[in-house]
């Protein structure tokens, strides 16, 4: 891009990166196209179709006619107050329908909060390993990203001393994953709870995004942080959806609760960005929730078999070392052992050229642990069949047993 072409665009744009799982993704389905046999784990899709009776809610609003605009834009009275009973039964969180938007996606709700919040200056807490939109998102607006680094020993968890230290004069609010993505890690309750007295202390926001909230395993419990806290009630906002738990990616619909003051304004930032999310996908959201829970714990259960397959698997390549994710649908292993190291060719020096080397060495799509604020890591999603992860598993030994010291 010329200089003179970098005068039209506004800063705040040309400074952010293109979402690097979303990017990682084409160009994995690019080579497919091409008729090149890939193994895609760089998804956060699940492989399941979504369940057949909420698809039937979808084609009967159609047949319905609830193909206008939804009022309130901010989501269908139905659906609210599904959500705000989802909420109580699971988190114990009391919302009443005002208190709830409902948005193209849990990334669309932590968009707008963070339009909302952040001005120029304002700083935002984020731990890393972190999803890779939340920084960049912060930057849009002319933010700041605190980014606080965790470890594989602390279980890849932020500390209440690290979180302490973290906050300034100038800090808005600290954004939190668990189940996390890219690591799977959970937050215990006391953990949680030493975290949410520090952010109580502090009088900072909290964001809270709970998307993989249903699918976490060996009997783990997940807690909303603001449940622990009730000073937090009043400044946090709980994000999830209906994308991962209910295989309804391309739907588009999440949802936000948190404090009236807040959720009027993310209202109505999205009255002016998308007004409604899908009439027809807010139908299906509300028989997803209100119907049976069955195909959850099925999926769930797929899930939880499938890590045992790719972390065993993994942790039988020299140069590889990857801990068992206690959620989501995400192992990240450690690869740096392996940085230095020469397929005759390239020499591996970071985590974008070990990817480089599986997509075109092994046929197999990773993501750079870079995108999520961990370079010695990748991330490999393992939300598609036990087939394919052995497949992808066998291609990676094999492309990882060629290579040599540089």
């Amino acid at each position: 891009m010329s200089d003179v072409e970098k005068n039209w665009f506004a800063s705040r744009v040309l400074g952010i990166e293109e979402s690097i799982t979303i990017a990682t993704s084409a160009r994995a389905g690019q080579l497919r196209r091409e008729g090149i046999d890939i193994i895609s784990l760089s998804a956060g899709e699940p492989d399941f179709d979504t369940p057949g009776n909420i698809k039937e809610a979808a084609l009967e609003a159609i047949k319905d006619g609830k193909t206008k605009y939804t009022q309130p834009a901010s989501g269908i009275p139905e659906l609210k107050e599904a959500i705000c009973d989802k909420l109580k039964q699971d988190n114990g969180l009391s919302y009443d329908p005002p208190q709830i938007v409902v948005a193209c996606g849990a990334k669309q709700v932590i968009f707008d909060a963070i339009m909302t919040l952040i001005e120029d200056g304002d700083e935002a807490i984020i731990p890393a390993p972190y999803w890779v939109s939340y920084a960049d998102q912060v930057k849009l607006f002319d933010g700041k990203p605190v980014i606080v680094e965790t470890t594989a020993e602390s279980g890849f968890r932020i500390s209440p001393e690290q979180l302490q230290n973290a906050i300034t004069p100038k800090t808005k609010f600290v954004l939190f994953n668990s189940p996390n993505n890219p690591t799977g890690e959970v937050y215990t309750r006391d953990q949680l709870q030493k975290l949410a007295n520090v952010i109580a202390d502090a009088g900072i926001f909290v964001i809270s995004d709970e998307i993989y909230e249903k699918i976490i395993y060996d009997g783990l419990e997940h807690v909303s942080i603001p449940s622990l806290n009730p000073e937090l009630m009043d400044k946090s906002l709980v994000v999830n959806g209906l994308s991962k738990a209910y295989a309804m990616t391309g739907w588009r619909v999440g949802y936000g609760a948190g404090p009236p003051n807040l959720m009027k304004l993310i209202a109505k930032v999205q009255s002016q960005e998308t007004t409604n999310t899908c009439s027809i996908s807010q139908y299906a959201a509300l028989e997803a929730l209100r119907g049976p829970q069955a195909s959850v714990e099925m999926m769930r259960q797929a899930f939880e078999e499938r890590r045992e397959v790719v972390v065993n698997g993994l942790n039988q390549i020299s140069g590889i070392a990857c801990r068992k994710p206690q959620g989501a649908f995400y192992v990240f292993p450690d690869v740096s052992e392996l940085y230095g190291r020469s397929d005759g060719k390239t020499v591996i020096q970071n985590d974008v050229d070990f990817c480089e080397f599986l997509l075109n060495r092994a046929r197999v799509a990773g993501v750079p642990g870079s995108g999520f604020g961990a370079d010695a890591h990748i991330r490999l999603s393992y939300a598609t069949s036990t087939e394919l992860i052995e497949g992808a598993l066998d291609r990676i030994e094999k492309a990882v047993g060629q290579l040599e010291p540089a």
